[in-house]
């Protein structure tokens, strides 16, 4: 942990990690950035949906946005132990801020189909592929280590936050001035966290005892090398791709359960997304005030099981405020899951190889669920979106049970 990091007033319980200067202006940058990012996403999601009337689109535009996570994060996690972590996440940010303004130029020239937005996705995707694994090695390396799990869940709240404020700033622009807006306030909002990145005192990245001289390609085999070597981190990294695939797509297909089986319109969307994004809030709290405590393999294992039930039993109610409701729950019990998996991760990863252990662990968590949507917006038309994702929940139900009941190592943890 770096000097700039030391300690300014004691805080109780799920704040305890916001007495490091630097997390807290780590923190409240990529809030601010956050809240923009969805702000933009619920306004794209129901432009594609309300013009373009194609399901599929939904699906391939994520993928889009998450395949070049897929083909470059485990290079950005060897980058980010080598190099200037700093100038990497500057870099980033300035890049996808362009990338936000591109979105609202073209939107307002009234060129922004879908190719231009495939394009834009891909792009910011790209740029996130190097930033998100140098993000994370970050947030853990300017806490002492007994905070990580407390710091984890912080940033999993300012995420999940944003979601609910998001969606809501987005409806009433969508309602009072149309979508343009939505895209300007996501590339202003990449304001905060430039200036918060800008002020960091990082320490230099650690290097692993022997690896002093290893080129780029043999410094990412070690990374994944030592993730296959490892039982619970190959274990947990391959929860992630299936909990991603299998959950990640509800998010994904709002708009059509809003637009097309709840018939509630963009309001009805932001308000669902919003309650799923509160429900998430609740859960990342809850995860920060528990902190370091034994049983969080179970625990894990069991909220992922519960999601599935409630997630599953929101897509066949018809009743907008039940279905809120269920999403409330849904998003809980998902937050916790994955706060819990992300800081049982960050525990077992050696400080030399973070970079590299959470870049495979971010391949695996950002890319399930983009393949999960591609596939569930090809299957969504012929099956209908209410079968399809019911399936989803259903074998995650059954994943996170069968390794609860057989007493599997990740539920040890």
């Amino acid at each position: 942990m770096s000097e700039g990091a030391g300690r300014s007033v004691a805080l109780p319980g799920f704040l305890a990690a916001f007495q490091f200067r630097d997390f807290r202006r780590l923190w409240s940058g990529a809030f601010v950035s956050s809240i923009g990012t969805w702000t933009q996403d619920v306004a794209l999601s129901w432009l594609i949906h309300t013009r373009m009337g194609e399901p599929f689109f939904l699906g391939l535009r994520a993928f889009a946005a998450e395949f070049p996570l897929l083909a470059f994060m485990l290079v950005g996690g060897a980058v980010a132990d080598r190099v200037d972590r700093r100038k990497i996440l500057l870099t980033s940010q300035v890049l996808q801020m362009t990338f936000a303004a591109a979105l609202a130029v073209l939107f307002y020239l009234d060129r922004l189909g879908i190719g231009a937005i495939l394009l834009i996705a891909f792009l910011t995707g790209l740029a996130q592929s190097q930033s998100a694994p140098t993000y994370q090695a970050v947030l853990t390396s300017i806490v002492p280590p007994a905070h990580i799990p407390n710091a984890v869940a912080l940033n999993s709240l300012q995420f999940n936050l944003s979601r609910a404020i998001g969606p809501a700033i987005a409806g009433l622009l969508l309602a009072s001035a149309g979508t343009g807006p939505c895209f300007a306030v996501n590339a202003l909002s990449f304001v905060a966290v430039i200036l918060a990145i800008r002020g960091l005192h990082l320490p230099p990245p650690p290097q692993a005892a022997g690896s002093a001289g290893l080129t780029l390609s043999q410094s990412l085999g070690e990374g994944v090398a030592h993730v296959r070597r490892s039982p619970e981190l190959f274990g947990l990294t391959l929860l992630a791709l299936l909990g991603s695939f299998l959950a990640f797509p509800l998010i994904t297909y709002l708009p059509v359960l809003a637009g097309d089986v709840l018939k509630t319109g963009a309001a009805g969307y932001s308000l669902l997304l919003s309650s799923f994004g509160g429900g998430a809030i609740v859960g990342a709290v809850l995860t920060a005030q528990r902190g370091k405590v034994p049983g969080r393999g179970r625990l894990m294992l069991a909220t992922f099981a519960g999601f599935s039930v409630l997630a599953g039993v929101a897509l066949f109610v018809s009743w907008q405020p039940l279905v809120m409701a269920l999403l409330f729950g849904a998003g809980g019990l998902l937050v916790t899951a994955y706060s819990t998996l992300n800081s049982l991760v960050q525990e077992l990863a050696p400080d030399a190889l973070r970079g590299r252990v959470l870049s495979a662990f971010g391949l695996a968590f950002r890319g399930g669920g983009p393949l999960g949507g591609l596939v569930a917006g090809a299957l969504v038309g012929p099956l209908g979106l209410r079968v399809v994702l019911g399936a989803y929940c259903a074998l995650l139900g059954v994943i996170a049970l069968g390794l609860l009941r057989r007493g599997h190592r990740l539920a040890a943890l």
